[in-house]
């Protein structure tokens, strides 16, 4: 008996079959095997690491189909596995599994061979009952192990396929609840953000005005701390809905010829009360230089940069604003920087990160940026350019961006 180049051809074009399911194309090879091993009975049976069974696949008698045993039960087909070698049976030595493996139908004699692949046990064919009445011979054995070594390799690509899709299944639920929660979150602060911004509104018109009344000079730094406080509360709310905005495209980008070195000047100015407070020195240096940008848009990105260095400079500090033309590269580069704790270089990719926060190893502050990092990165990239961190000549942090002097495409 001889498993022919003919059969092999007509079971690997099944296997390779993608119209049909794993099992229509087991039942096809189970059809083959009968005629081409001259047996009554033929089935094959796959193992489910899920519920730890062995599952009639294909088969012969269709009633059987989908019938399983416990990988833990003492069978036929679990011998076959356990042993690791070709299985037989005869009537008598059948007695020792009744009535344990009881089954839809009795077979005289059967032959089970375990199918593997790569070390990894994958199920058994299972044949029973040969055209002649004979007992199985080593020439069906080596026959079926041919033929099982052929099978196992398309059965454990099918299996693989199979808990790939299944992982992949799971991963896109995960990931489209994160993203309904997300979606959630979102919408929640936008609504809260947007309600809270008439009120401020309010507070801060308010603050203002008592800014003209008559006041000790104790009063006043607590009216000044109470105002700018207000501000940054009310550029926290701005940074939380235009991150989203950003993220989302809804916010465009109105480009207009500017002095980069006018806005930067008048933003170093509405800090000076807040470094002043902490004994910091601003210092701005450049000359005047005319770029493409939005305004506001880069205007709040200075904002940002100067608010988290002045909260992370120590008093008594310098921080340090260089603007500078490359005319080699045509881009306007602006750094920040101060003389504080400075950031770990392996945070240093992940600061501009939503709500993105580290603990220091000495203990003794948080730097959480918050969404300000996350909006500057947002509205550069917009712009064409870059923004990174690194370590500024103090030992402190040093924010840098750069922007193209003329129009260019933002990056995707």
């Amino acid at each position: 008996m001889s498993y022919d180049l003919c059969e092999k051809y007509k079971i690997g074009r099944i296997l390779l079959r993608q119209d049909v399911s794993l099992n229509e194309k087991l039942q096809d090879v189970v059809n083959i095997l009968e005629d081409c091993l001259k047996v009554k009975k033929c089935s094959i049976m796959i193992i489910n690491p899920e519920d730890l069974t062995l599952e009639v696949k294909a088969s012969t008698n269709p009633e059987i189909v989908g019938h399983k045993r416990n990988l833990s039960d003492v069978t036929i087909s679990t011998r076959a596995l356990i042993d690791d070698e070709p299985f037989y049976t005869d009537e008598k030595r059948l007695e020792f599994f009744s009535p344990l493996d009881s089954s839809k139908y009795k077979s005289g004699n059967s032959l089970s061979i375990p199918i593997k692949y790569l070390g990894k046990k994958l199920g058994v064919v299972n044949l029973a009952d040969t055209e002649g009445g004979t007992p199985f011979t080593k020439d069906h054995e080596n026959t079926s192990v041919d033929i099982v070594e052929h099978l196992a390799p398309f059965i454990y690509a099918a299996q693989a396929k199979d808990l790939l899709e299944k992982k992949v299944k799971k991963l896109e639920d995960v990931n489209r609840r994160f993203m309904e929660m997300d979606d959630l979150k979102t919408n929640l602060t936008n609504f809260i953000v947007h309600d809270l911004k008439g009120p401020i509104s309010t507070i801060t018109a308010n603050l203002d005005l008592l800014t003209y009344e008559p006041l000790t000079e104790e009063q006043f730094e607590y009216l000044n701390l109470a105002i700018e406080d207000t501000y940054k509360l009310q550029r926290m709310m701005l940074n939380i809905l235009d991150v989203s905005k950003l993220q989302e495209g809804k916010i465009k980008v109105f480009r207009e010829e500017t002095d980069i070195y006018e806005l930067a000047k008048n933003e170093v100015s509405s800090f000076k009360n807040s470094a002043a407070r902490k004994d910091i020195a601003l210092a701005l240096n450049g000359s005047s230089r005319m770029c493409y940008i939005d305004e506001n848009l880069i205007g709040r990105v200075l904002s940002n940069l100067l608010l988290n260095a002045i909260e992370h400079s120590p008093e008594g500090s310098k921080i340090t604003i260089d603007l500078r033309h490359d005319g080699i590269g045509k881009e306007l580069s602006v750094s920040v920087s101060d003389e504080g704790i400075g950031i770990p270089d392996e945070l240093k990719h992940k600061i501009f990160d939503k709500f993105f926060q580290v603990e220091e190893a000495n203990k003794q502050r948080k730097t959480t940026t918050g969404l300000g990092l996350t909006f500057c990165k947002l509205v550069v990239d917009a712009h064409g350019g870059s923004i990174w961190a690194e370590d500024s000549d103090k030992g402190g942090a040093k924010f840098v961006f750069t922007i193209p002097e003329a129009l260019k495409e933002a990056k995707a």
